[in-house]
């Protein structure tokens, strides 16, 4: 690989690290889903190097085309973060029907409670 592509990998992995950072830090990116965007920000940090891994990585495993190696490892890496997203939806999924629950108790109360109010007036 390539000084300058190598030197593009970096920059856009190290950018994009320090952006989800940023907004972590700022409160805009909620903790558990950056993991996996800062994961993948490492991965392009750590990827402009990876030639120098993977190329006898992929050779000891008996792959004789080492780029398959990495659409392997992007896979498995792609089915993990589905299933973690997975998770997190179901999870928002859950709170959100419990959320509504509350609310149509809420409003059941108040307009129960205005109810009694309306004819607690008239009869005085």
């Amino acid at each position: 690989m390539g000084f300058g592509i190598r030197l593009t990998i970096l920059l856009v992995g190290t950018v994009l690290f320090v952006i989800i950072f940023e907004l972590v830090r700022r409160r805009k990116f909620r903790e558990e889903l950056s993991v996996i965007w800062l994961a993948i920000g490492l991965g392009l940090i750590m990827s402009s190097f990876a030639d120098r891994v993977i190329d006898p990585l992929a050779f000891r495993l008996g792959i004789t085309y080492p780029p398959a190696l990495v659409f392997v490892i992007i896979f498995f890496m792609l089915v993990f973060a589905m299933l973690y997203f997975s998770l997190v939806v179901s999870d928002l999924k859950s709170k959100n029907k419990e959320l509504s629950q509350k609310m149509a108790l809420l409003e059941y109360r108040v307009s129960h409670l205005a109810g009694e109010h309306k004819t607690g007036a008239e009869e005085r």
